[in-house]
């Protein structure tokens, strides 16, 4: 490492497409020669085969055969992206102190990948007409405790392990992705308005969607979590479940997220956001690592 104009420092790594590209060719090439990465590999990508397809078309059955369909070819390409990303993850395989490779998911990554598997099957539970009030109680169900896995996964890695390089990048992106679903499902549910379903969507897409350009601008700052990020989805996660309550007693929906949404995921998104741009800033300039060409003699 060395220092750039300006102060910042600078580091050797992956640039580009080129660097794109060589992330998945290491994953291959891992993949290649180890059964057991394999096999740890298939059993989550399979779990989560079956938890999508069984949760989106058993829903989709109550609707229409239309539906069933739809649900089964939208469930078969969400699951192939989320499977895409995590064979590309076992690259980032590595603890964080050491370095050193390991050569299976773990339950903190599997979980973490269920709970992206989950994405669709959820906005089909919304989305389809469903016998009264069966919609609103699966995606309570099924949502809630998909939603806990965000802490229980945590919890395992740091007390049980594997605590990896993967984990700590794929758990940002997949909460993100999993309460953006969440917060669309509530609200085509009635359990929150329109303006805080909005919120939220900026809250964890802009992150998401802005990290490309930062790794375009050669910044590469740390992808895990703020502290303020962590307390901004524990508090999205209570104003969602106190909203359902409140829809479930029918109670006043849109006083209780105004009272509860504006302090505490608000101002917690933009104290967030803060964070994440003075990380940008000082996160470390990266340089193309370069091969030295042999001098023909």
């Amino acid at each position: 490492m060395s220092a750039a104009s300006g102060g910042h420092a600078v580091v050797e790594g992956r640039v580009g497409l080129r660097g794109f590209l060589g992330f998945y060719r290491e994953a291959l090439g891992l993949f290649g020669g180890n059964r057991h990465l394999r096999l740890s590999f298939a059993f989550w990508a399979g779990l989560g085969f079956l938890f999508t397809e069984a949760l989106g078309i058993g829903v989709a059955q109550m609707d229409s055969r239309r539906w069933v369909v739809i649900a089964a070819l939208l469930c078969a390409v969400w699951w192939g992206l989320v499977s895409l990303v995590l064979a590309g993850g076992a690259a980032l395989l590595v603890t964080p102190k050491d370095g050193a490779r390991i050569d299976f998911y773990g339950v903190p990554n599997g979980l973490t990948a269920l709970r992206a598997y989950a994405v669709v099957p959820l906005m089909i539970t919304a989305s389809v007409s469903t016998p009264g009030r069966t919609g609103f109680v699966i995606w309570c169900a099924i949502g809630g405790v998909t939603g806990m896995l965000d802490a229980v996964d945590g919890f395992i890695a740091r007390r049980v392990g594997p605590l990896t390089e993967l984990g700590r990048a794929f758990d940002p992106g997949m909460d993100a992705l999993f309460f953006s679903a969440g917060v669309y499902a509530a609200w085509r549910l009635g359990i929150m308005p329109f303006w805080l379903m909005v919120f939220i969507y900026v809250r964890y897409l802009g992150p998401l969607l802005a990290t490309p350009l930062v790794f375009l601008a050669r910044r590469r700052p740390e992808l895990v979590h703020t502290v303020w990020g962590r307390r901004n989805t524990l508090y999205v996660g209570v104003v969602v479940f106190t909203l359902m309550w409140v829809k479930i007693a029918g109670g006043p929906i849109d006083a209780v997220a105004l009272g509860m949404g504006i302090p505490l995921v608000v101002l917690t998104t933009l104290l967030h956001f803060w964070a994440l741009a003075v990380r940008a800033y000082r996160a470390p300039v990266v340089r193309e690592r370069r091969t030295p060409r042999l001098r023909p003699r």
